[in-house]
């Protein structure tokens, strides 16, 4: 279904299309001319910016969500990634949030993620629920473990399930893992090798 709000430059062009409607009236019609009708556009123009700018889409409610994840990685800041992660968390290796927070905790503790470069995102929205394809680099620290024990950054694919609740507020509620440097991965192998997780 289209989503007016999805797409507030739609009402641009049906201000454009009524301007030109009310000069083609105008042209045939001098008797008619009367500066009021030139309002009319402006205020669809108007209306337009209003809800590009007043009313936050759910697209942009979860891209706003997938940064400030990203940007409190960077920060080490569980506390925050807490805030995003909903009570019925549950993965194919974390079956709580706690344990999903333990995880979290247990990385931050030390110098970890320097940076995520973002390559390409898709996200599937059908609500409640959205399911976010991320795939990007991710850079460690030259401090961190993981920069001295494996490599300085790899490639990495995600999948988030989020879903919208009763307080229209949208929230993670899965993340997967599913590659690592363009082979397939998932939790469950990522702790295996590791045995630390």
């Amino acid at each position: 279904m289209y989503n007016i709000f999805e797409k507030p430059w739609t009402l641009l062009i049906v201000a454009v299309v009524v301007l030109l409607f009310i000069y083609i009236i105008r042209a045939f019609k001098p008797e008619k001319r009367q500066w009021w009708p030139l309002f009319i556009p402006i205020m669809i123009a108007i209306s337009a910016f209003a809800t590009d700018i007043f009313v936050e889409t759910d697209l942009e409610n979860i891209n706003s969500i997938i940064k400030s994840c990203i940007q409190a990685s960077r920060n080490e800041d569980a506390d925050t990634i807490d805030t995003f992660i909903a009570s019925d968390y549950h993965d194919s290796q974390h079956l709580s949030k706690q344990a999903i927070m333990i995880f979290c905790r247990a990385i931050f503790s030390e110098p970890a993620v320097e940076r995520f470069v973002k390559l390409n995102q898709s996200i599937d929205l059908s609500s409640p629920n959205a399911t976010v394809l991320i795939k990007g680099f991710l850079f460690f620290e030259k401090e961190s473990r993981f920069y001295k024990e494996l490599k300085p950054a790899m490639a990495v694919k995600l999948e988030l399930g989020l879903k919208k609740y009763s307080n229209k507020k949208w929230i993670i509620n899965r993340v997967e893992l599913l590659e690592i440097d363009n082979q397939s991965f998932d939790w469950n192998t990522l702790k295996s090798e590791s045995g630390q997780i």
